[in-house]
């Protein structure tokens, strides 16, 4: 798998340069499921053996990363809530719970929208879910910016500093990704824990 990875980053940067970096982190912060993390693990190794400059690099994700979670934003501010109208009862999303994970993710949406970043998966669908729940654009638009910065910097120092060897940082990376779910998961249930409390707590109280 990470001999099939070499290739195909090599390919593609072969042909289209910092472009490739640009445009697939556009389309995974749009929504399209890309290995977005790998291919910056991937440029910071090339930087380290001296084939692309690392800052161009950072840059290009910025802007690639910035535009697509944007586009994303735009998605679903649009057409959220039409989807979920449609699809709300085959999704079993009841009203309230709705209400509920829009409350949470609004009083959250900074940390979440930086946190999400790290985490695959989470990251293709955090610009859609601040569109669906109308997160403030001004708003959305700093944590989009700064969750960019600090994940393209990140992954390209990641793969600058432990790129002796492309196997090796991929292994590094495994354990990075799988420690930043748990913590994020952890996080996550520990705030729908505080929430279903006070709520608790008021109805006790009435």
């Amino acid at each position: 798998m990470a001999h099939h990875l070499f290739i195909s980053f090599s390919h593609f940067f072969h042909l289209y340069g910092y472009w490739t970096i640009f445009l697939a982190t556009l389309l995974e912060g749009a929504g399209i499921p890309l290995p977005g993390e790998t291919l910056l693990l991937f440029a910071g190794f090339m930087a380290r053996s001296g084939d692309i400059h690392l800052t161009v690099a950072i840059l290009a994700a910025i802007g690639g990363s910035t535009a697509g979670e944007s586009v994303g934003y735009l998605i679903g501010w649009l057409g959220g809530d039409a989807f979920l109208e449609a699809h709300r009862k085959r999704l079993y999303i009841s009203t309230s719970v709705y209400e509920r994970s829009r409350t949470i993710f609004l009083k959250n949406a900074g940390w979440a929208m930086v946190a999400a970043r790290f985490i695959a998966g989470f990251r293709e669908l955090a610009g859609i879910v601040a569109g669906v729940f109308q997160m403030d654009f001004p708003a959305f638009f700093f944590y989009n910016l700064a969750g960019a910065i600090a994940w393209s910097i990140t992954m390209c120092a990641v793969g600058f500093l432990v790129g002796k060897s492309w196997r090796r940082l991929l292994h590094v990376f495994g354990h990075l990704d799988l420690a930043a779910l748990i913590v994020f998961a952890g996080v996550v249930a520990a705030l729908a824990l505080r929430y279903w409390w006070r709520g608790r707590k008021k109805t006790t109280s009435a």
